[in-house]
């Protein structure tokens, strides 16, 4: 991952084992709207899921979250979403437990280039019950 640039490091509770990375403007519930192996997702909301709450409390241990800028894939662990996120003015990349206010209640945010369609990579390790959630920013995409 040495072309990429770490913009957030953080560990978020799993809620409803899931996360929610999404833009912090726009954050809706992705429900049934779309779904992929391991994620729900809107245009603006993606849901990722991760380890049980039981697993997260018994462990005493949360999700550690990931954000990047780059276009290096290796060691990212496994693709469970790729594809672009909207994002509205201001535009900033939202790292959350399911149902906080905001991404500082509970995650972290970072801020995104533009407006509008920007391509995002999320990855998990391990590919269930994930302990890591790493999210590439693709502004080559």
């Amino acid at each position: 991952m040495s072309e990429n640039e770490l913009l957030l490091d953080i560990e978020v509770f799993p809620d409803y084992g899931q996360i929610e990375v999404s833009d912090v403007v726009g954050r809706d519930m992705p429900e049934s709207y779309g779904q992929t192996v391991g994620a729900d997702f809107t245009d603006h909301t993606v849901d990722v899921f991760t380890m049980s709450v039981d697993q997260a409390v018994n462990n005493d241990q949360n999700v550690r979250v990931r954000v990047y800028r780059g276009g290096d894939t290796t060691e990212m662990g496994a693709l469970v979403f790729g594809r672009p996120i909207e994002f509205t003015n201001p535009p900033r990349l939202g790292v959350y437990q399911p149902l906080t206010d905001e991404p500082e209640d509970g995650g972290g945010s970072v801020p995104i280039e533009r407006t509008g369609p920007v391509h995002i990579q999320i990855f998990v390790n391990p590919p269930t019950e994930a302990e890591e959630v790493n999210v590439l920013i693709r502004y080559d995409l």
